[in-house]
């Protein structure tokens, strides 16, 4: 009798644990089925620890956005392969091909060369720099004008409590943040996106 029973609940273990894992393989196969080939990447290389680093992990779930910055007084923004960060009147210029991501809510973002792979960064005095490693240092809010152009403030840096912004003087310089205002034409900003052949950086 004891034989029996054992023999039966073992079977209904069995037959109980077999439709479970059904259950889970046929779920698994429908999420696998909804995602695009770039996620089932991710999905499948998210074992591998190595592949990212704390800043990579903290960056990369942000929307992006390939444009030149083309400032009011008639410069494209670079950032070139030692971090400097200036302006150019050639619109196919490799170093003012910029990633734009968005890092937070709020209109935060970090902009970063793509060729020269340097974050813009402001310091404590106001200079902009490029970094090669992302800190809070490279975070900026994207402010909407009334005129259509864009303004780029630092998030950690003021003068005085007032914003210091991105800005490229008439001769293509960077500005220092304590010279600039939001109103200067110097801090005004256009995303142009980038033609297919401006795209090619190598």
């Amino acid at each position: 009798m004891h034989k029996w029973m054992l023999t039966w609940n073992l079977q209904n273990l069995f037959s109980g644990l077999y439709l479970h894992v059904i259950f889970l393989f046929g779920s698994v196969c429908v999420v696998y089925s909804d995602c695009t080939p770039e996620q089932l990447s991710a999905i499948m290389n998210c074992s591998k620890h190595e592949r990212h680093n704390r800043n990579y992990d903290y960056m990369e779930g942000g929307d992006v956005r390939i444009r030149q910055l083309f400032s009011r007084t008639q410069w494209f923004l670079t950032i070139d392969d030692y971090g400097n960060i200036t302006g150019t009147q050639d619109p196919t210029n490799c170093y003012s091909i910029l990633e734009i991501r968005t890092v937070s809510e709020g209109g935060i973002l970090a902009i970063k060369g793509v060729k020269s792979q340097y974050y813009i960064s402001m310091n404590k005095a106001g200079q902009l720099q490029g970094k090669r490693i992302y800190n809070e240092n490279c975070n900026f809010k994207e402010v909407f004008l009334e005129n259509y152009f864009n303004a780029y403030s630092s998030v950690k840096r003021t003068k005085n409590g007032k914003e210091m912004f991105i800005a490229l003087s008439q001769k293509g310089r960077p500005m220092r943040g304590k010279k600039t205002r939001r109103e200067h034409i110097a801090s005004h900003f256009i995303p142009m996106k980038c033609r297919e052949e401006e795209r090619r950086v190598d």
